[in-house]
């Protein structure tokens, strides 16, 4: 994408204004890095989870990853998951609409069942269609803290893994008990509420958390000739979280609980029927940790996800869905390696109730066995990881991973890695009689190299990777042969190119995140649908005279919105402003506006955009 100019929908070039082009090149042309500094946690001292499910630094994983942090999350206003992930590289969604619709988030190019999500360790998706979460019921007021890892991990988390893993952790408690309280409104009749308590003390931590998001939204899709219905449509979100935990001597308990309900209107049916769904999902999670040496430690976990969608349409219908995890982690270090043997066993359900596919009330267990190995030596690091997924009535799987990271100077790291992974047919996909008989699961192969730097403040980062897929699980409308039904029939490479990073000029902390990629379908040689082939992100923010002042902008090139490439949507761009001040210690406010410029563009063929949008919040936090 030139940086001077954007297209519109139509496919006419948009001038930039020059302030926002010239920062583009700035950056650019300047340090940048991985993680988007003043958007991201950064510290090198910053320890995640994701990326081998076990504690370690930031600066020593050798995959490409991204901390969203609380302070990100907290002046993001009424928006979704899904639209703090769009502002970091890598990631593009795909949304019916605004906030509380149908989304899909894409890791470099994947598909949104590409991405395997976990809710503090326990896995949050769908078996219905082809699966991958539902972003539209995960409360944002929810969550404390985000990790990203682009690239394929099924060596050490199974099904899914092949574009990437995201991993949510929800509030906890921490220090003194203490409260907090938010209130914000904004246009379309937005409103957020959002309350709570959490502690720790005397080896007890506990939680508990309120919250509730509304809007009365816009029509969806005003432009529809087969279902014209000029209503509004809007969301409603409510949930509840609940965390307590012991921890005694070597032993550590925690106990978490998440519960939302949503309640989203659509239009699929004339007038005067007025669509809507209602979602129930509900995660909860018993998790023992004991560390039994210096150089032993042991994590039991027993975690359940429970979904329950009603949708009241013309042709009303029903699905309901559970996922049971046991997992059993054993941890050993010796000196400057940490090995892992883990043991999972995974029981999914889907009951549904569809006019145009058999109902079904099937179920499906997974057994897996991994082992892991990291070691540390001096300025070099090597990971390992291999993992056998034994699914009942389908085919196994074994992955592998191999990373390695050089520490060519105290300020340049070079690493490398190479993975392959796996995603094995959901429930609906596989025994609602929409199945070929040959159905099997995709596999992929991933192979990609970074290098990255960092001195003081100045972050930069260039990671090139491939990633090929082979029996792709798609659709083929075709009631002739082979079958109307889904089958393993495509191939697909996607290569690409992340340049991203940051600095500080001036009292202005400065971020940027460029992609540029090819995601290919190899047997007709076509993009595949609703892929920007290039996406630049900016993101800036300053403190004046008691204000912190930012914005951020995404831009996004051109995308195909069919498989053939012959109906085009045109590149985008948006402008997102803030402004945040701390009125007394105890209180708080933020004001918020997103597209600032009113942008009409399209996210999804045949759907509109929520244009621009408004939002003021306060916060009332008092000190312990």
């Amino acid at each position: 994408m030139h940086t001077r100019s954007l297209a519109r929908p139509g496919g006419r070039a948009l001038p930039l204004p020059r302030h926002l082009a010239a920062l583009a090149a700035a950056m650019l042309a300047g340090q940048t890095q991985a993680q988007n500094t003043a958007m991201l946690s950064t510290e090198l001292d910053t320890v995640v989870v994701t990326a081998a499910r076990s504690e370690q630094p930031l600066r020593s994983v050798t995959a490409d990853m991204t901390v969203i942090d609380a302070e990100t999350l907290a002046r993001s206003g009424a928006t979704g998951v899904a639209d703090v992930l769009a502002q970091i590289a890598g990631v593009q969604i795909l949304r019916n609409g605004g906030p509380g619709q149908v989304t899909s988030v894409y890791l470099r190019g994947t598909s949104n069942q590409h991405a395997a999500v976990f809710i503090d360790g326990v896995r949050y998706s769908s078996q219905e269609l082809q699966g991958g979460a539902v972003w539209s019921t995960l409360p944002l007021a929810q969550i404390e803290r985000i990790e990203v890892l682009r690239g394929p991990a099924a060596a050490i988390y199974g099904s899914d893994a092949m574009g990437g893993v995201v991993q949510i952790f929800t509030r906890q408690g921490d220090g003194q008990t203490h409260a907090y309280a938010e209130a914000g409104a904004g246009n379309q009749a937005s409103r957020r509420l959002a309350t709570g308590f959490e502690g720790a003390a005397n080896g007890l931590r506990y939680g508990l958390h309120l919250a509730d998001e509304r809007s009365d939204g816009f029509d969806v899709r005003p432009r529809s000739l087969f279902s014209p219905n000029p209503d509004r449509d809007g969301y409603s979100h409510t949930s509840l979280g609940l965390h307590a935990g012991y921890q005694s001597g070597i032993h550590q308990i925690d106990a978490r609980l998440l519960h939302s309900r949503l309640r989203t209107h659509y239009d699929q049916s004339p007038p005067p029927t007025d669509d809507h769904d209602i979602v129930r999902n509900t995660t909860g999670s018993l998790r023992w940790q004991a560390i039994w040496s210096g150089s032993y430690r042991s994590v039991v976990q027993v975690s359940r996800t429970d979904s329950d969608d009603r949708r009241h349409t013309a042709s009303p219908e029903s699905a309901e869905g559970s996922s049971t995890s046991y997992l059993v982690q054993n941890l050993f270090t010796a000196g400057p390696q940490r090995f892992n043997i883990d043991l999972e066993r995974r029981e999914d359900q889907l009951r549904t109730d569809y006019a145009w596919t058999q109902n079904t009330d099937s179920k499906r267990v997974q057994n897996s066995v991994s082992a892991g190995w990291r070691l540390t030596q001096g300025m070099h690091q090597f990971d390992a990881n291999i993992r056998h997924d034994s699914v009942r009535d389908q085919q196994g799987k074994t992955t592998g991973g191999l990373g390695y990271g050089l520490q060519i100077t105290e300020r340049w790291r070079w690493v490398a890695s190479a993975g392959t992974a796996f995603r094995t047919p959901t429930l609906y996909e596989r025994f609602t009689g929409q199945a070929a008989s040959d159905l099997r699961p995709e596999s992929s192969t991933n192979l990609e190299t970074g290098l990255h730097y960092a001195s003081g403040t100045d972050r930069f980062s260039a990671v090139f990777y491939r990633n090929k897929f082979r029996n792709q699980i798609t659709y083929d409308w075709n009631s002739a042969f082979p079958c109307n039904c889904y089958r393993n029939w495509e191939s697909v490479e996607i290569r690409g190119l992340t340049l991203s990073g940051g600095t500080s000029l001036g009292g202005m902390q400065l971020g940027a995140s460029l992609d540029v990629m090819n995601p290919e379908n190899l047997d007709n040689g076509k993009l595949l649908p609703y892929r920007s082939r290039r996406m630049l992100k900016l993101h800036a923010n300053t403190r004046l005279a008691g204000w912190t002042l930012g914005g951020e902008a995404q831009m996004y090139s051109s995308r195909y919105v069919d498989v053939a490439n012959t109906a085009q949507l045109g590149g985008y761009g948006v402008v997102n402003l803030y402004a945040q001040r701390q009125l007394t210690p105890q209180w708080s406010l933020l004001a918020r506006i997103n597209n600032i410029a009113d942008r009409d563009y399209a996210p999804t063929q045949g759907y509109a955009n929520p244009g621009r949008t408004v939002f003021v919040s306060l916060r009332w936090t008092p000190r312990p």
